[in-house]
Order: C-alpha cells, then structure tokens, then sequence
C-alpha cells in the first residue's frame, strides 16, 4: 500500500484509529477483514483487532480489494488530500493533479468524464496517466472515476430526497439503472438502502461537509465579516452560540447560471459544517458543495502547513485561506481593491450590488441581492460604473475580465491550469501581479501565491521604504514555500513576525 504523507506503518495507523484522530481523516482508510467493510479513522464502531485490519490511502484502494463503506461513518464525508507539492517528484505530482482533476470534474459536473478526457487536460497520453495512476495510487484511473461517482451518489441518497434517477445523472452514470447494476456489483447494496429511513421535504438540504483540525473557524468567519457586503451576505453568531455565515450565491455549470442561497453552520466538536440551501441551487448540488469545500479550504492539511509557520506565526494554528464563493465576484472585488484599504473596496463593491444586482428571495430579510452576473457588466455603460466611483482604468479591467469569462477565454476555478490562468490575466487590462497573485491565492486555490507588492505585507516584513521592496520581501518568504498564501492571510489579520 502506498503510505499517505504523513507515512505512518500499520502501528501507526492503528494507533490513529484507536485515537479516532481526526487529523489523520482522509489520509488513510481502515478496511476489517472479517466485515468487508472499510471507515474513516474517526469512525464510532467499537475498533476492530489489529490482525484483522488493512489500511489503504484512498476509498478508491479500498474498494478496488472489495471493501464496502461504512454506513455509519460514511467514507464520502473524508475531506480530501491536497499534494505536498515540494515533497514529491514530478511523475507523483501528475498522479495527483489527475485525482484532483477526477474528484472535481465529478462534483463540478464537466462532461466528459473519460481517461481520455483527463490524461488531454494533463498534456500526456493516455497510457502515461494510466501507468503513473496505477504507480502512485495503486488503482487505475477508471476505478478511481467509478469511485468517486459511487461516492458522490451515496452521499446524495444519504443526505437529500433527490429522486434516484436525479441522483444518477448528478453524480455522473448515464441512467438510474446503471447506477442501481454498479452500485448492487460494487457494494452489494441497492441505492435506496443508503436512504436514512423516511426522509422529509424539509430535511431536503441537510448536508454535512468535513474538514481535519485544527480549524481556526473565528479567524475565517472574521475574513468574511471584514468584507461583508449588505443585501449578499452575512456573519454572525446564532441563538446557540454556533458560528454561522449566509449569503446569496451563485454558480455556472455548463453555460447556465444557477442562483440561490446558502446557509453554513460550524460545529466545531464534530469537525463538520452543516449546510442548507435553496432548492434552485439542487439541480447543480454536488458543483455547489465542492465551490463550498475551496471557500471554507476545508481540505488543507494544517498539520502540515503550521508546522513550517509556526515558529514565525505561534498564535495562528489552523488559520485557512479563505477562498471565492464565485471566481468572478472575487476577481472583481480584487479589482476594485487595487491600492485601497479594504473599507474603501468594500463600499465600491456595495454600491456595484446595489445598482447591478439582481433580487433574490431568501429566508432573510437583509439578503436581497446577487452579485452582478458577468453580462451585467460587460454590458454597463461607462458613465454608470463611473457614477459610482470607479475610475476607468478599474472599469476596464472588469469588462475586459467578464468579456474573457463569456467567451471562455479564462477558468477562474482551482485546476492544473494555474500558470494559463495567471498568464490570461495579466493580459487584460488594469491587472498586475498583485490582482492576479491575489486571484491565485483565492480563487484558484494555490497555496503558494504572494503578492510582494502589498504594502501591508511589505510594511509587515519591514521591507517599505527600503529599495525594491517586493524583491525584498519575496527573498523573505522564500522560507514559507509551498505555503505562502498561508502566510499572506498571517501576515494580513495575524502575529506579527
């Protein structure tokens, strides 16, 4: 078996599991011999005897030896495993981009879903994806596509009423009697064995998403609040005294926009998120959830990333970076930050909502608006955006971004496609290094993004006002790589050095 990063033996593996560590979530799995049945290191059940235990790094392994998941502790609910990027060779490195490219490609809905598909997107041949595949994760590519899209079914018949036949489509298989013949071969189950008894309408969206402590939740929901925006989004406290945060969101999936809103609760104990949301955001659930998963950064491995921070940044243990709840909204209100403090970019961007959003209905009184769609202001007149304060350099760069998102000229969602990406951006008008390294950092999910030349992080660094500070300050964080968009967010709301 191939040890997952932090390379424990079988000892010590078991001892997590007899730990139920919830660090360790997603790095490994536990299959019992004697069940045919393999969990999550955190799982309730009473431990199974070492002599009966196998461990493996992904369900897909597991389920490749014939092991079935846990109903219980429901290995669907892992968070996922980020690559260490500077710990690996090159050929490891593609194994994992392809991973990543399947399990988003499953939850984002992107057709088509073939070996061929991926190992293009890649830049390899097809035979080359499949011999790293089996080299790195000890499974092929077909079996880990097959996999994820189980695992996304089962998640979806677990916690939602979807029909089974929406449910096939969603999570991929070509009709719902495909999914009942893979999922009666794979798991010796039916479909509707995995429904949670007799599911009400109102518990339609009663979902949970994952993530490994430590999770510093103040220090995110503190991000948020900073920049919230009134009539699109809110943070705050509940009666029970649970960190929560609401906003209007939307998604575009295959040309067609889906908007909505979405309620996200923390339950610290648990290590979990509970989330609702509108029924118009169900056609698209499982794209919604993953936009989700990289907003929150639900699967960084802080274990990792504080032990190479800590010593420069002690009080910021399980700080996340706070990702884009729509890439277009982020690049926008990037723009509209450049050279600003954030209270001067956080009331451009209310006034942009209020005279460009669209209505939206919501359980909440105070959230009435959607961002404006790229269309929207692709077609605004200058003389608009300028009532508005926005000068023409800024409003150039946001037409000129939402021309390029029409014509899909531009991904602004997490992939292998950074270096295209940052060199699309830095094409258009109005956008530098800052705005682009700063889309990276957010909306790309890159964890080694630094924009040198933000006066707070100069300032931080001590570097302002000394010759070519962002040089200076870049030789400074070299010592925080592969992570430092991890030590931007310290740098920007934590310790100083």
């Amino acid at each position: 078996m191939t040890s997952p990063p932090n390379s424990l033996d079988d000892k010590g593996y078991y001892q997590a599991l007899l730990a139920r560590d919830a660090r360790f979530d997603g790095h490994f799995f536990i299959a019992v011999k004697t069940t045919g049945i393999y969990c999550r290191p955190v799982c309730k059940v009473r431990a199974p005897l070492a002599k009966n235990c196998l461990f493996f790094n992904s369900a897909a392994l597991a389920e490749s030896q014939g092991f079935r998941p846990c109903l219980r502790c429901r290995p669907e609910l892992a968070p996922q495993v980020l690559p260490h990027w500077s710990a690996q060779d090159a050929s490891q490195i593609l194994a994992l981009q392809a991973s990543q490219l399947i399990e988003r490609a499953v939850r984002l809905l992107k057709q088509p879903l073939s070996v061929a598909a991926f190992a293009q997107q890649l830049g390899v041949s097809e035979r080359h994806l499949n011999r790293i595949f089996n080299q790195h994760l000890g499974v092929s590519p077909s079996q880990y596509l097959l996999t994820q899209r189980l695992l996304m079914a089962k998640q979806l018949l677990s916690d939602t009423t979807l029909p089974i036949h929406q449910i096939s489509k969603l999570s991929g298989f070509s009709s719902q009697r495909r999914l009942n013949a893979v999922f009666i071969h794979q798991y010796n189950l039916t479909p509707s064995a995995c429904r949670k008894g007799e599911l009400t309408t109102h518990q339609l969206s009663n979902i949970t998403l994952t993530y490994r402590p430590p999770y510093h939740v103040q220090s995110v929901l503190n991000f948020f609040s900073l920049r919230a925006i009134n009539g699109l989004e809110r943070v705050n406290k509940n009666t029970e005294g649970t960190a929560s945060l609401a906003r209007i969101f939307q998604i575009r999936v295959d040309g067609n926009s889906f908007v909505g809103w979405i309620e996200l609760v923390f339950d610290e104990q648990a290590n979990r998120v509970k989330v609702r949301l509108s029924d118009s955001l169900m056609p698209v659930l499982p794209a919604v959830l993953q936009q989700i998963r990289w907003a929150l950064d639900l699967d960084a491995d802080c274990q990792a990333i504080d032990t190479l921070l800590q010593s420069d940044f002690p009080n910021c243990l399980g700080w996340r970076v706070p990702g884009a709840w729509d890439g277009f909204e982020t690049a926008v209100r990037a723009i509209l930050g450049q050279q600003v403090t954030v209270a001067a970019a956080k009331t451009l961007t209310h006034r942009l909502v209020k005279s460009f959003g669209a209505p939206v209905a919501t359980p909440w009184p105070e959230l009435t608006l959607a961002f404006p769609s790229p269309e929207t202001l692709f077609n605004a007149s200058p003389d608009e955006l300028g009532k508005l304060g926005i000068v023409k350099q800024r409003q150039k760069a946001i037409q000129a971004l939402a021309n390029a998102l029409l014509h899909e000229s531009l991904d602004l969602s997490p992939g292998p496609h950074l270096s295209k990406t940052l060199k699309a951006l830095m094409q258009l008008p109005g956008i530098g290094d800052w705005t682009a390294q700063y889309i990276a950092m957010r909306c790309l999910r890159w964890p080694d993004a630094f924009p040198s030349g933000d006066v707070v992080i100069q300032n931080r660094l001590g570097v302002r006002g000394l010759k070519r500070p962002a040089l200076q300050a870049t030789e400074i964080a070299q010592k925080w790589q592969p992570w430092r968009s991890y030590a931007v967010i310290r740098l920007w709301h934590g310790d100083s050095l």
